[in-house]
């Protein structure tokens, strides 16, 4: 019996978690402990990119001593990480998003403005026309993610938040691993979209944020209910939990 539910992503998710999202969706799960206690914890960081999503839910899983649900809201596939930090923690490691994260405070000393500017400028000469293998790298990354957590008695679903720029591709021959039920709507369903169409209140950012698409904008936090109601649907639609 699942007895504890995880969260990690990104800002999405570290919102979500911060309006207590994970409790009132672990306890919709009956996943309580004492008294009634809804058992969830949040792994999410703001900017982080998918592969520190996926390699520290591994890390968690392998340390954990309960049986697990894993909530993944991936992130844009764009985005990329390097080992360019003091290592602080030692469950993170020394990585940084350099584009998302600044982490300026925390970079090895050898590490400047310009180091960052310039892999930036290489990053995006490299994705123009790889979005495809991009994609297709990152789904067999989750497959073994999940394939691996649930050999060791855990559970995992998994979805996109926000990113539509591979939306294209998913009925590309390449990418047909990702129609499975622990991955929603086939890596389609966006649930940032989702949730604004379903007339989700939207954070209002501070002057000065750079423009963020209507479709791609945090709900505000603590307006969880409609995409836990989903959630906690598809979960035992699919029988997720068994």
């Amino acid at each position: 019996m699942i007895k504890l539910v995880v969260v990690n992503g990104c800002s999405y998710t570290q919102s979500y978690a911060v309006g207590n999202g994970h409790i009132d969706l672990a306890r919709g799960l009956g996943i309580v402990g004492h008294h009634n206690i809804p058992q969830a914890v949040s792994l999410a960081i703001g900017g982080s990119a998918n592969s520190r999503i996926l390699r520290t839910t591994l890390k968690h899983s392998y340390i954990t001593q309960v049986p697990t649900l894993y909530v993944l809201g991936m992130t844009f596939v764009s985005r990329l990480e390097l080992p360019i930090c003091n290592t602080i923690d030692e469950f993170e490691g020394a990585w940084c998003n350099p584009q998302n994260q600044e982490f300026r405070s925390r970079w090895q000393h050898q590490w400047t403005v310009k180091d960052s500017e310039q892999f930036l400028e290489t990053k995006l000469k490299s994705e123009i026309y790889s979005i495809l293998d991009r994609t297709e790298d990152l789904m067999y990354r989750i497959l073994s993610t999940i394939t691996d957590i649930q050999s060791r008695g855990h559970r995992v679903l998994v979805f996109q938040q926000a990113d539509s720029l591979y939306q294209e591709h998913l009925d590309n021959p390449r990418l047909v691993l990702f129609r499975r039920c622990e991955i929603v709507g086939g890596f389609a369903w966006r649930s940032i979209a989702w949730q604004h169409a379903q007339g989700v209140e939207p954070t209002i950012y501070s002057a000065g944020t750079p423009y963020v698409p209507p479709d791609m904008t945090h709900p505000k936090s603590g307006e969880h209910q409609m995409v836990n109601e989903y959630l906690t649907n598809y979960i035992q639609e699919h029988k997720i939990l068994e």
